[in-house]
């Protein structure tokens, strides 16, 4: 399910992390909760790494 649904986030942006409490409080200025989930790192390799409740999954 994780490489088809996006596990119940109804939207994700991806910004420089200095916008990200800007980008957080306009949307609760709209009545849109907001807040951090996650970070992209630069890797070597092309992969994707998810870490959570249950386990970790990498997808390269």
């Amino acid at each position: 399910m994780y490489q088809v649904f996006n596990m119940g986030h109804r939207m994700e942006l991806y910004l420089p992390e200095g916008l990200a409490l800007e980008a957080i409080q306009l949307a609760r200025s709209l009545g849109i909760e907001a807040q951090i989930i996650g970070r992209v790192e630069e890797a070597e390799r092309n992969e994707v790494l998810i870490k959570g409740p249950f386990g970790q999954f990498a997808y390269s």
